[in-house]
């Protein structure tokens, strides 16, 4: 075909389509849903899956270290003194796996900010230049070697106002100077979000066996990550026979029966968000399938619309190329303005979005639409328009479009053109009730979370945190002392009924410590230190036995509390008056009498088990203890008051000023908000899932109202001699809804045996709930009845409508 041929062919098909804006609008806004659902979940893949590390040839960057099962691994600092020797490795480096809190003093109110620690190695190995300044010196990173720190470029930003004088300006963590030698560039991402990283100075020959940093490593060219599993693997076992007494029997048990090994860098940076965003791909999938299968049905119609016409080009002698080419030519302008819409429709999905994405899944960066997004909308909407339009052309080629006319060309859709149309419907329905089964189950595991008692009462409860500066409050007495002036101020406060302090809130965290029991086993319980009045501001209740009071100070009689599990797992009878071993200083432990039993708190959200824990008095525990403690987390402070805790917070910070304007105080939120963070990835889930289950159920519809919209169009004559033979209006009605309920119930037939065989793919996102839930089926059978019903009244009441006269006369 000529060119000038096509053009003009393609020229007069769109000036024929924009004469039916209808179709056009209704057509290319179909499309668009699709492509919108699918390039959104698609930008996100994108940003959190696809796209490589921000580092020069991340390929050769893995992580080094005991396997945890989810594509990831850790490391300690012994770990790291052996595998960084490793043949196959250019360089490694370590950086602590968790986010430690710092006072910071620069001139202005201290503040509070988040810091990691890293051996000078870790930025080496990375490969990444500074935006300003350079990396830890050998000094700096040597044990008690000079302060250095260097800086994040978002808090250079936000904290410092982008200042290029702040390179080489003395800055005070922790009350002892430290001078900034670095500034991080724009585009560096880390799983853990930090403002700070400080020289991680370990000894010459460390001896920590404790997991919890992350050794990064650059292979040399063409090592393979599985052979250097393998050695990694062996050569740490020889350490550990080796160094089997230096490290103690304990950490060498804990270590012999792990697995070593080297994972790409890339999964540490996805291993908690890649199976919810496939999660996501697939839902999306089944919004772009139904779109397309509502879009043939549209076409096909559109095809059928033209058949006549088609047949009088094809026997005039047309070429099979020109037959189509107004079919793809439909297609094409139908996918260009699906895409254009469905870019527009993302974007603002994306916008409206972005505060509810896990800033980890993005390593840090914001939501956001990618250009490989935009080739992604422009391919999907004009694949799915061209294939509707071949699909249109291939129901009316040859034999089929002589059928056609025979049978319908005068009225519409002929039998087999029906039978199609109907076959389509039950296709939508069945995967619309997939996503519907899906969207249900979400919504009775939210519910199921949101009810499941947490062990504590969360409202009205004001919660902040602090890390007393190490200067001002280097040991347990002088931390212990800050604790008791701060709760006898808070405790002033007019409304506040109770307050306390701990390491750790009841849920959203975790800390564990070695303890031991009286038949001589070691086991690695939740370890709470907490002030008197604690667990009373959070309501925890008492089963047996005494809370802790303000008996039990340093000097005193060392006591504990256990959890109703503790008991229950590790001790035989009343567990008042056993003793258990706590840490204290180096190997030796303190013998702490059990004084009361204390209820289940579940402490790493409402869809894990409670685990075992032990409440020690702040007061009691070691200098030793406390300077391991105090590097994982803050204190944090528990205000039960009267009223709506936000209003509070202007009163605490003055009070908390007026005793030492020097310490900083963050993270000031009702308890409620730390529970409802437990539960923001179901609620994620339930959002995404439950709109696309809604676009489905509409689209579904839509098709079942066009499809028997159109059938009883065809069947007008039949309904007018059903009529004229005595038929009542009722019947007719009845007649057009029986069909459409039949479709209906094929469809969810097929759709809940589809949903039950894939089950197993959501069934780690529930919490209580079955994948066979009756309630979440029934709420299914009323939605897609409630649907069908709406979609085929308006049709059914047309043909029980229909006059015999009219339609016995009509040609």
């Amino acid at each position: 075909m000529k060119a000038d041929v096509a053009i003009a062919e393609a020229w007069q098909t769109w000036r024929a389509l924009l004469r039916r804006p209808a179709y056009l609008t209704l057509a290319a806004a179909t499309l668009a849903l699709g492509v919108a659902t699918t390039a959104a979940v698609f930008s996100l893949i994108d940003q959190a899956l696809l796209r490589p590390l921000p580092f020069p040839q991340s390929q050769q960057l893995v992580t080094l270290g005991a396997a945890q099962g989810d594509g990831t691994n850790v490391a300690s600092p012994l770990l790291f003194a052996r595998l960084r020797e490793l043949p196959q490795l250019r360089s490694a480096g370590l950086i602590t796996g968790y986010r430690s809190t710092t006072n910071l003093s620069s001139g202005q109110a201290p503040v509070v900010a988040a810091t990691v620690s890293a051996d000078r190695g870790f930025l080496d190995t990375l490969g990444q230049p500074l935006a300003m300044g350079r990396n830890f010196s050998a000094e700096e990173d040597r044990k008690n070697g000079p302060a250095a720190v260097i800086v994040s470029h978002a808090f250079w930003i936000g904290h410092f106002g982008g200042d290029p004088g702040l390179l080489n300006r003395t800055l005070r963590l922790e009350g002892r100077p430290a001078t900034v030698v670095g500034i991080l560039p724009a585009d560096f991402q880390w799983p853990i979000a930090f403002d700070l990283m400080l020289p991680m100075q370990l000894p010459s020959n460390p001896e920590s066996a404790a997991t919890n940093e992350f050794l990064v490593a650059r292979m040399r060219e063409g090592v393979d990550a599985g052979a250097l599993s393998v050695q990694a693997d062996a050569s740490i076992k020889a350490a550990l026979n080796e160094r089997r007494a230096a490290i103690g029997e304990n950490a060498y048990r804990n270590f012999a029966d792990q697995r070593f090994d080297a994972q790409p860098l890339k999964h540490s940076f996805t291993s908690t968000s890649g199976a919810t965003l496939l999660l996501f791909a697939g839902a999306a999938a089944c919004v772009l399938l139904i779109v397309a299968i509502n879009l043939t049905n549209l076409m096909a119609l559109r095809a059928i619309a033209r058949s006549h016409a088609t047949a009088v080009r094809a026997a005039m002698g047309a070429p099979t190329s020109r037959l189509v080419l107004p079919a793809l030519m439909e297609g094409a302008l139908i996918g260009a303005l699906g895409a254009l819409i469905g870019v527009a429709l993302a974007w603002v999905a994306l916008t409206l979005m972005a505060a509810l994405v896990p800033p980890e899944w993005l390593r840090g960066a914001q939501v956001r639409f990618t250009a490989l997004s935009w080739l992604f909308a422009a391919v999907t909407a004009l694949s799915v328009a061209s294939l509707a339009a071949l699909f249109g052309v291939w129901r009316g080629r040859g034999a089929n479009l002589a059928h056609e006319l025979v049978g319908g060309g005068r009225g519409g859709w002929s039998r087999a053109a029906g039978r199609l149309g109907r076959a389509l419907v039950v296709a939508q329905i069945a995967i619309a009730v997939v996503l519907l089964t899906a969207a249900a189950l979400f919504s009775r595991n939210l519910y199921s979370l949101a009810t499941t008692p947490m062990g504590f009462d969360a409202a009205p409860v004001l919660t902040f945190s602090l890390s007393p500066v190490k200067t001002l409050y280097p040991d347990t007495a002088a931390v212990e002392r800050q604790t008791r002036r701060f709760l006898e101020r808070l405790a002033r406060l007019p409304g506040v009924q109770a307050v306390g302090a701990s390491t750790n809130l009841p849920t959203g965290s975790q800390l564990n410590m070695p303890v031991g029991l009286a038949d001589g086993r070691q086991i690695g319980p939740q370890y709470r230190p907490v002030s008197a009045g604690f667990l009373d501001a959070l309501r925890v209740p008492l089963r047996a036995g005494r809370g802790l009071d303000d008996r039990d100070r340093a000097g005193g009689e060392p006591v504990c509390l256990v959890s109703e599990s503790f008991a229950q797992r590790y001790l035989s009878g009343n567990p008042l008056g056993q003793i258990l071993h706590g840490p204290d200083r180096g190997e030796r432990t303190v013998a702490m009498r059990i004084v009361g039993v204390v209820g289940d708190v579940r402490q790493y959200g409402p869809g894990e088990a409670p685990p075992p824990v032990v409440y020690v008095p702040l007061a009691q525990i070691s200098d030793e203890v406390w300077t391991t403690l105090r590097d994982f987390a803050p204190l944090n402070y528990a205000l039960r008051v009267a009223g709506a805790p936000q209003t509070y917070e202007p009163q605490l910070r003055a009070a908390m000023a007026e005793i030492d304007a020097d310490q900083p105080i963050a993270n000031v939120r009702g308890m409620d908000a730390v529970v409802a963070g437990t539960t923001d990835q179901q609620r994620l889930a339930l959002l995404l899932v439950g709109v696309f289950a809604a676009i489905a159920l509409l689209l579904a519809s839509i098709g079942l109202y066009a499809v028997t919209s159109v059938v009883v169009g065809a069947r007008q004559h039949e309904f007018g001699v059903r009529a004229a033979l005595g038929a009542q209006p009722a019947s007719l009605l009845r007649l057009v809804l029986k069909d459409a309920a039949l479709q209906v119930g094929l469809g969810l037939l097929i759709g809940l045996i589809a949903a039950l065989a894939l089950s197993r793919l959501i069934q780690g996102f529930l919490y209580g709930v079955s994948a066979a839930d009756p309630l979440a089926i029934a709420a299914v059978l009323a939605a897609l009845a409630s649907a069908g019903l709406l979609a085929s009244i308006a049709p059914a009441l047309r043909a029980s409508r229909v006059h015999p006269m009219q339609v016995l006369r009509a040609p």
